[in-house]
């Protein structure tokens, strides 16, 4: 009996490291022509600066998991020269990725980061197999990570040094050691449920969100103890509870080298103080919760700094006021259905409707009780964080930021392969394992599983149609670009123009003839004619009136010379105002917030030919208003922050609005401009 019992476990564990291994073999082949998506260089220096020197003044505003997965992954021969002053995300973003492209070897550094990756995305997936086999059965858990080695969004990012995928996973593990402890109230469950607390509150601020609604299911598993020895054994469970708790705020203080400031000799050196962080937010329950857990040291700085970052970007919405939502532009808050529409969009039908039969098929009476409490528990994780991406303003991260839902998705989708194997019958399991087969087969040749969508959004060719966000696109193209460039534009001697998001230093450390249409504040080219190679991305082939966009127009004069997916390559000469009004902005950013400012004649006199060209651009009112108001003049402040409230094609989001409409209120006739503060560019976060 005992060989037996232990072939079984042989057996089981081999199952679970093959679908494991399979995953990873998934994410290879179709993540293989991928280039760094536009945050990981960020993540990867970030993280090597924290193994190497304990400072975590880089890239605060994610906490530290993944970056020391990544950063530890490096080679001893990575440049990481010494820090310099950061002043503003901007700033630091750029010093960043000039440390990757410029001074290191970039293609080295992406392979060291997804080979470390997959080996730790790998972990969390073998452990939360395993977990569930404990507590559900080796077929359901099985079925599970079947359902997560095929589903293509998570192929996509199990490669990538992004906190979304760290985050979903260690939530999920932590929902099945939660249903575990719920189900047993044992020390090792305590222990587990503790290190995978310390993981999620590790891998994303978003977590607190997910952990809420966890919190709220262990609660009712504690007080559901007065049915079993009354108070004695709710105050029992209650401080099994408060010592997983305990240990998951030691694990994430470890993270951080238990010291609170950034770095080890008590220095804060972020791109922005802690203080003007704190006071950045507009929301004042958050900006007196941030400011309490800070002034008492409750957790790191670093964690608190990017607390306040995620709150002012994802909840107060960074200004964001267009949602496109399967193929109709909705103005101010998104609607109710932006994220469920987004996850009908991305999931690959099979899969959907497996985790749908899955919930049919459910045996909720002879669930074992770790099971009950584990759906339990992920019911209240998804419910929660579900909300909290439905009250946010921002929806430009796409399916990734909804990614613990997906792979939640993966438990119902395991009962039915678990109800397949409850009886001996051929058909039952053929049955159960058919969705499973077919999603493989209509996604398998997706070269790029990032950008894919399912039938309903278009498939990934046309899916631009129907929605925008970073689920389409996330700067993954550059290789095939630059293979373009050395093929076609470096021989002709063209201009290589760029309206696709993709990063600079990985131009210029090439180098390769792309060239900004703005070089810096003295540009007097108003009309904005260039000619050239132009990079546009495909969502720009349609109208968008709101931001007086017409292809018919706009792309004038140009003619579609290559595509490489969601990027269209055209050549030609065209007047391009608007392109050249946003790089102006950019412009502006760079000589306020890198060079020193100053030269405020000129500033404004190149907001407002900007300005008057994009009306709706916040960022540019803002600094133009500033900028007018450090000239002294009152009446020019006034008439910049009221631009976007006055016109009506693209409304301001409600928290921008009544700071503009607060400015404006301040400045009137008379006022001396000096005792007027200027307002924070809500773009600079």
């Amino acid at each position: 009996m005992t060989r037996s019992l232990d072939s079984h476990r042989v057996l089981g564990v081999a199952v679970l490291a093959l679908l494991v291994l399979l995953a990873v073999l998934r994410s290879h082949w179709g993540t293989r022509l991928d280039g760094f998506t536009v945050d990981e260089p960020w993540h990867v220096v970030a993280g090597v600066s924290y193994v190497r020197t304990g400072d975590y003044r880089l890239n605060p505003e994610h906490p530290p998991l993944v970056k020391l997965v990544a950063g530890a992954a490096q080679s001893r021969g990575f440049v990481l020269p010494p820090f310099a002053p950061l002043v503003e995300k901007s700033q630091e973003r750029e010093w960043v990725e000039d440390v990757m492209f410029l001074k290191n070897d970039s293609d080295a550094a992406q392979q060291a980061t997804r080979v470390s990756l997959w080996i730790f995305h790998g972990a969390l997936l073998l452990a939360l197999g395993l977990l569930l086999w404990r507590a559900l059965g080796l077929a359901w858990a099985a079925g599970a990570l079947g359902f997560l080695a095929i589903e293509p969004t998570v192929a996509a990012h199990l490669p990538v040094a992004m906190t979304d995928l760290p985050l979903a996973l260690t939530l999920a593990v932590a929902v099945a050691a939660a249903g575990l402890l719920l189900a047993e109230w044992r020390w090792r469950w305590v222990a587990a449920t503790g290190l995978a607390l310390g993981l999620v509150l590790g891998s994303k601020h978003s977590a607190l969100a997910g952990l809420a609604g966890l919190g709220l299911v262990l609660a009712f598993g504690a007080l559901a103890g007065w049915r079993h020895g009354g108070l004695r054994e709710v105050i029992r469970r209650t401080g099994r509870l408060m010592a997983a708790g305990v240990l998951g705020w030691a694990v994430l203080w470890a993270m951080y080298g238990f010291h609170f400031h950034a770095g080890p000799d008590g220095s804060d050196g972020f791109n922005r103080p802690m203080a003007d962080k704190i006071t950045d937010l507009n929301l004042p329950h958050w900006r007196l919760a941030v400011g309490v857990a800070d002034e008492a040291r409750l957790l790191p700085r670093a964690y608190l700094w990017g607390l306040s970052d995620t709150v002012r970007a994802g909840i107060e919405g960074r200004g964001q006021s267009s949602h496109f939502i399967w193929g109709v532009s909705h103005k101010g808050r998104p609607p109710w259905f932006t994220w469920p529409g987004v996850l009908a969009s991305k999931l690959p039908l099979a899969l959907a409707a497996m985790a749908l039969l899955g919930l049919l098929v459910l045996p909720w009476r002879t669930l074992p009780a770790a099971g009950r409490w584990l759906l339990a528990a992920a019911f209240g994780v998804g419910v929660v964080h579900l909300l909290a991406l439905a009250s946010g303003q921002g929806t430009y991260g796409g399916v990734r930021h909804a990614l613990p839902i997906v792979v939640l998705l993966a438990l119902p989708a395991g009962a039915l392969v678990a109800w397949g194997w409850r009886e001996l019958g051929r058909v039952r399991r053929v049955a159960a394992l058919a969705p499973l087969a077919l999603a493989l087969a209509m996604t398998v040749s997706e070269p790029r599983l990032w950008e894919y969508h399912n039938e309903l959004a278009g498939g990934s060719e046309d899916a631009f149609r129907k929605f925008g966000n970073e689920g389409l696109d996330l700067g993954q193209r550059w290789p095939e670009i630059k293979a373009y460039h050395d093929a076609v534009i470096a021989p002709e001697g063209a201009a290589l123009y760029s309206d696709y998001w993709f990063m600079e230093e990985q131009a210029l450390a090439v180098p390769t003839q792309y060239r900004r249409k703005v070089q810096d504040i003295d540009d007097t080219n108003v009309a904005g004619v260039y000619e050239g190679y132009f990079l546009y991305r495909a969502s720009m082939t349609l109208p968008w009136p709101e931001w007086g966009w017409d292809p018919e127009v706009t792309l004038r004069g140009l003619e579609p010379v290559a595509r490489f997916g969601y990027v269209i390559v055209y050549k030609g000469r065209r007047e391009d105002p608007m392109g050249r009004a946003a790089d102006v902005y950019q412009a502006v950013a760079e000589h306020l917030y890198k060079h020193g400012g100053g030269r405020d004649e000129v500033v404004a006199a190149r907001l407002q030919e900007a300005l008057d060209v994009m009306p709706f651009h916040l960022g540019m009112a803002v600094e133009l208003g500033n900028a007018r108001l450090r000239l002294g003049d009152v009446a020019g402040a006034r008439a910049a922050y009221a631009t976007p409230i006055l016109q009506d094609k693209a409304p301001v989001e409600p928290l921008m609005r009544a700071q503009l409409e607060a400015q404006v209120a301040r400045l009137v006739d008379g006022v001396d401009p000096a005792t007027v503060p200027p307002l924070r560019n809500p773009w600079m976060e």
